[in-house]
Parts: C-alpha cells; structure tokens; sequence
C-alpha cells in the first residue's frame, strides 16, 4: 500500500461512515508541502454528540482502513496515531462543527464534505507570533539544565552530560521555531525550508557531541552563546521581564564550579 491508497482508504471508510460529517487532508499534504516521506494527518468533523461514541469506535473503523503495527490514542484525547505494517504513518484528529471556524483553509484539503462545513473555513491566517509563555518557559528550563553541568561533571557522568547537551539543542531549535513567523509551523521532522538558511547554518555548526568532559564543556557553551541572545531579543518583543537573577546564579555557578565563562 502507498500513500495514495492509504488516503483512498482512509477517505472511502470515512465517507462510509455516518456520523462523519467532513474529513480533510491536514499537516504537510492540508498544506500542499508535503513529500515521499510525509505521514498522512487527518482532521474529520462528527457532532458534538456523536465525539465520544466516535472515539469509542475508531480502533473499529481503523481496522477498516489497515492493520496497523501500532495504534495509540494522544493522551486520553480525540486523537489516534497509527503505523501500518509498511510503516505509513496516519494520524487522525477527530473535531465537532463548533472548531471548523477556528481552521483554515491554506492548511486543509477536502477529502469530502457532505455538510458544507468547508465554507465556514477562515481564510488563510495570520503569521504565528512567539508566544511568550512557550518563550518563557524554554528559556528558564534552558538556564536549568545548563546549571547542572558541575552535576555531571563532577560525577565524571559523561553519557548524562552528553544527553544534557543533545536536550540544549533541542530547546534551542524549539526557541529557533518559535521565531518562524508563519501560520502553520508544522510538526518536528522537518526544519529545512522552515528555518531560514543562516539559522539551519548555525545548528549544523554546533560541536558534536561526545560523552567526554571536553564534549560537554563545548557543547553547552556553544548552546549558550546562540540561545541566549535569541531569548533575550523574544522576551523584548513579547514584552517579558528577563529572568536575570536566574542567569547570574547560572553563570556564577559555572564560574565558580568549572571555571567556565559563557559568551
């Protein structure tokens, strides 16, 4: 099975299906970006009453489009990811007409729509901004973890170190994303095309990382020196107070530990 079929699938079980009101294509293929090794994302409408015997039944009605090797529901909620035994993956939303108009139509593309849902769509919407409590938050767990170096350190625990130093990065790519001002930033396997050239540059430069002290030692540092000058200029524009107490403790505690002044 392609991705094509899969899609027919997913489409003809889901027009068989009663209470399914309008399904659409979302992710990368609602937004026309997608590629050979996009998933399939799925957003379908069924009343307000009919949500939890939906949800109830999906497994029922996943089976009906294809076995699957892992099918597991996010979190309690309306959403379902599935692997078929080819390792497609389609992920399946499942919304009421009250959300369609909090949607828009640059990020869906009709599978079908037998209750005229579609043109209660918004049109194509603003740019996302950063939003200040993912900012703030990013930027005190960034502080955090970069603070318990002398931890790892000290303990000679440079597999832990090493993991500390892959969780920095990741945090500075969220902080990286959060700064990407278009309406739908799109899930974590993608970042070419989506954070500009120079940015991409930036990370691919960053030191590799090794489980030894020198590895640690670069590696933080080098996070450091990119995300903190980007949170600063975020928190400014989200109008933030800077949590400067926190960083003083952070660099005094590097300082005195480990000898090690960050840019």
């Amino acid at each position: 099975m392609d991705p094509d079929v899969l899609i027919g699938r997913i489409g003809e079980v889901l027009h068989d299906e009663p209470r399914v009101l309008a399904a659409w294509l979302s992710g990368s293929r609602g937004r026309g970006t997608a590629d050979r090794y996009s998933d399939v994302d799925v957003w379908l409408v069924v009343s307000a009453d009919d949500l939890q015997g939906f949800v109830e039944d999906w497994p029922k009605l996943s089976d009906r489009i294809s076995p699957t090797v892992l099918r597991q529901q996010v979190r309690g909620g309306p959403v379902f990811n599935s692997v078929t035994p080819e390792w497609l993956r389609f992920d399946v939303s499942i919304g009421t007409p009250e959300e369609v108009a909090t949607r828009s139509s640059s990020t869906l593309e009709p599978l079908f729509d037998r209750a005229g849902l579609t043109e209660k769509l918004q049109p194509a919407g603003e740019p996302l901004q950063p939003d200040p409590c993912r900012v703030a938050g990013l930027t005190t767990e960034f502080l955090r973890v970069l603070g318990l170096l002398p931890v790892v350190l000290g303990r000679d625990e440079y597999v832990v170190a090493a993991s500390g130093t892959g969780l920095l990065r990741q945090l500075l790519i969220q902080l990286m994303l959060e700064d990407v001002a278009v309406e739908d930033r799109g899930g974590a396997l993608r970042l070419a095309g989506l954070l500009p050239p120079e940015r991409l540059r930036v990370l691919t430069e960053l030191p590799a990382i090794e489980a030894t002290r020198a590895s640690a030692l670069a590696g933080h540092v080098a996070c450091a020196g990119v995300f903190l000058p980007l949170a600063r200029e975020l928190h400014d524009r989200c109008g933030l107070e800077w949590p400067e107490d926190l960083e003083t403790a952070a660099r005094r505690h590097l300082r005195t530990e480990l000898d090690l002044e960050l840019g």
